[in-house]
Formats: C-alpha cells, sequence, structure tokens
C-alpha cells in the first residue's frame, strides 16, 4: 500500500470515485485535502492505498480528478 491522497475538483467526482473503488473492492477514506494541496481541488480527497490502480480506474472510467500526493501517515 502505498498510501496516497486524490484530490478531485468537485464533490461530485468524490462521490463518483468512491463508488467506483467500493465496486472494485479498493477501500477509500474521504479527507479534507491539507490547504497546502488545494490548489483547483474542491477541498476533499480520497484516502487510498493502491493509488496506481484507482488512477487506472479513474481513468478507465472518466472520472475527472486533479492530481496525487503523497499522504500523511495516521
Amino acid at each position: 500500500m502505498d498510501n496516497k491522497l486524490i484530490m478531485f475538483g468537485s464533490m461530485t467526482s468524490v462521490m463518483r470515485a468512491r463508488e467506483l473503488l467500493r465496486r472494485h473492492g479498493i477501500r477509500s477514506i474521504t479527507v479534507r485535502t491539507p490547504a497546502n494541496l488545494r490548489r483547483g481541488s474542491c477541498g476533499y480527497s480520497l484516502k487510498v492505498g493502491d493509488s496506481e490502480r484507482a488512477v487506472s480506474l479513474f481513468r478507465q472510467n472518466r472520472v475527472p480528478f486533479v492530481g496525487v500526493a503523497a499522504a500523511d501517515s495516521p
């Protein structure tokens, strides 16, 4: 697991992405995007363990996202 934040431009995209990940057995957590990473994002991100697979699914299913960044450990 690589624990990454995937940032989105709208809350609708966050919800679509989370449902897509759930359907493919990928766990995710909706979190507030850190202030220093919010450029162009809606302020919410998904924290995922398998970001490469998640990003691939988003591209295949045309779910728009702003970017990917390292997540802080809990």
